[in-house]
């Protein structure tokens, strides 16, 4: 038996070092974004990316800021302590800005000046991923009930998506025309959506589990259906991706 781990330990540490599926299916999106713009050596900060951020899934160098850094450890992060309204950037300091499940951590009146001062800091891109709408915010209330009876305490990121409620896309994308407009930059937006709420659903139900087995069939067994789940973006779904391409001024 401790055989066969060492063997799956070496074998997911090799090709998924770092990787969780449902963090996954945030940032695949983002990677694919950022090399389809040729991006992939640029220059990129990440707002909020804890202690790894997307690093497992771009596996390069680049700079983080946040106000916790805590996790598993990586030399590829450039920890920088900050806060995302609050960014201690110069206007285009980084080509590329991504924000990943960070916007419905902040007070809602917190959001919009979030939004601003990434695209201040952004020369070519910012990509936003985040939470939206009712229908998320239902299913998060439905999770937080079966966390807190499974384990009998708060989640605090399942907490701060209640508390502070998830943005609605009509909000996000009136923020990011709003923030290029003050800043006098020619702004491309795209938006689609990600992750398919049955499917979200039971990623998390899996999550939440006492069970070793479950639970390790969660952390590593979903890794190796991720070129299926990456693409159950169809119907009611838990997040939107926005992606913002700066023009260049005439």
């Amino acid at each position: 038996m401790k055989k066969i781990e060492k063997i799956a330990k070496t074998f997911f540490d090799k090709f998924f070092w770092g990787q969780h599926p449902e963090t996954a299916l945030r940032y695949l999106p983002v990677v694919k974004e950022i090399k389809k713009a040729g991006l992939s050596d640029s220059k990129i900060l990440e707002i909020g990316p804890g202690s790894l951020g997307i690093i497992p899934y771009l596996r390069r160098e680049i700079d983080g800021i946040d106000v916790d850094f805590s996790g598993p450890k990586t030399n590829l992060l450039n920890k920088i302590r900050g806060k995302a309204d609050q960014l201690p950037f110069k206007k285009n300091s980084y080509d590329v800005c991504i924000s990943v499940d960070v916007l419905e951590h902040l007070p809602s009146q917190n959001r919009e000046k979030a939004i601003y001062e990434m695209l201040r800091v952004a020369k070519k891109m910012a990509i936003i991923v985040v939470p939206t709408g009712i229908y998320s915010e239902r299913q998060d209330k439905q999770i937080k009930k079966i966390w807190n009876k499974m384990f009998n305490k708060d989640d605090q990121f399942l907490e701060e998506h209640l508390k502070y409620g998830l943005p609605q896309p009509e909000e996000i994308l009136v923020y990011i025309d709003k923030s290029a407009r003050k800043l006098n930059k020619q702004a491309k937006t795209k938006s689609y959506p990600s992750l398919n709420l049955t499917v979200r659903n039971l990623l998390m139900r899996t999550w939440i589990t006492k069970n070793r087995f479950i639970y390790y069939l969660y952390l590593k067994g979903y890794l190796l259906l991720l070129p299926i789940l990456r693409v159950c973006n169809f119907g009611t779904t838990y997040r939107r991706v926005f992606v913002v391409e700066f023009l260049p001024h005439l």
